[in-house]
């Protein structure tokens, strides 16, 4: 019956999502680090401008409006990449974490924990003792979809659930999740290209 379909659709959403994520990055070419590719960084695409050879400390940076690489073939360049995508999320988590939990009173005289990971399925999640994990991929989004993830793990220290109560949390914290969760759904399997 079509109450059924309804039911069981609306029970496997979680699932359903990230199938289609599945299915969008199947149709999506992997990135391959050449030179004049675009790369995200904060919801910005930069063009990849390489360098042969290496330089003494930073071997990556964003010089006018492009991502310079100092490496020499494609795997160096992807794991040079990759790197500083690491470094770049700690410090930028690290100030949304801090921007963020100023409007979260729960969490105001609560020292926070969190580490960063690549991961393939999800953007961050909360442990039951209150370790944050947000995703590396996160960085290659905007700062908005970067402070939603971080506002939804925050009401976590609060809810460990998503009952009504954490969407409560939620909606004073970022009365705009709900577009921002939209627009990870649609346009995320963008941010985990590899």
């Amino acid at each position: 019956s079509k109450k059924f379909i309804v039911a069981t659709v609306a029970r496997n959403i979680p699932c359903i999502e990230r199938f289609l994520i599945s299915a969008r990055a199947r149709h999506t070419p992997p990135l391959r680090y050449n030179e004049g590719e675009k790369h995200l960084y904060l919801g910005e695409a930069y063009k990849l401008v390489v360098h042969a050879g290496a330089k003494h400390k930073n071997q990556v940076e964003i010089m006018h409006g492009d991502i310079h690489v100092w490496a020499s073939i494609p795997a160096k360049i992807q794991a040079e990449l990759q790197k500083w995508y690491s470094h770049q999320a700690w410090e930028v988590f690290q100030d949304r974490l801090v921007e963020v939990s100023r409007h979260a009173p729960w969490v105001q005289h609560r020292k926070i924990h969190f580490k960063t990971r690549r991961m393939k399925r999800t953007w961050g999640n909360c442990s039951s003792t209150g370790l944050i994990k947000l995703n590396t991929h996160l960085v290659k989004a905007p700062v908005t979809i970067i402070d939603s993830v971080v506002a939804h793990e925050l009401c976590h220290l609060e809810e460990m659930n998503h009952s009504p109560v954490f969407y409560t949390l939620l909606e004073t914290l970022n009365p705009d999740w709900r577009d921002d969760r939209a627009k990870l759904r649609s346009e995320g399997f963008i941010y985990l290209r590899t």
